[in-house]
């Protein structure tokens, strides 16, 4: 994808470490990102950062474990910007 101003970024994981820096470069390149992650406390925070670098941000509490929680996501997604161009599935879910 060579034009991706204005795109739509979805990333889970985006909380803290690699989806947040991942959300950072997708936001500065012009994108609206959708972070995604469980963490509520820092999933504001980073909705926060994201924000002084576009308005066009969004955070949707979302346990990738649950597919409920997905389908929230991407209903989320879809009522805001009607499209996803762009898909970073960076939340890993442990076992036991």
């Amino acid at each position: 994808m060579q034009d991706i101003e204005n795109k739509v970024a979805v990333i889970t994981g985006a909380a803290s470490g690699i989806g947040l820096g991942i959300a950072i470069k997708c936001a500065t390149e012009g994108m609206k990102v959708v972070l995604a992650d469980f963490d509520e406390i820092n999933l504001k925070k980073a909705e926060d950062q994201i924000r002084k670098i576009t308005p066009d941000v969004m955070a949707v509490i979302t346990d990738v474990s649950k597919l409920e929680s997905v389908e929230f996501l991407a209903k989320r997604t879809l009522e805001a910007y009607n499209q996803v161009d762009l898909l970073i599935n960076n939340a890993g879910v442990g076992g036991p």
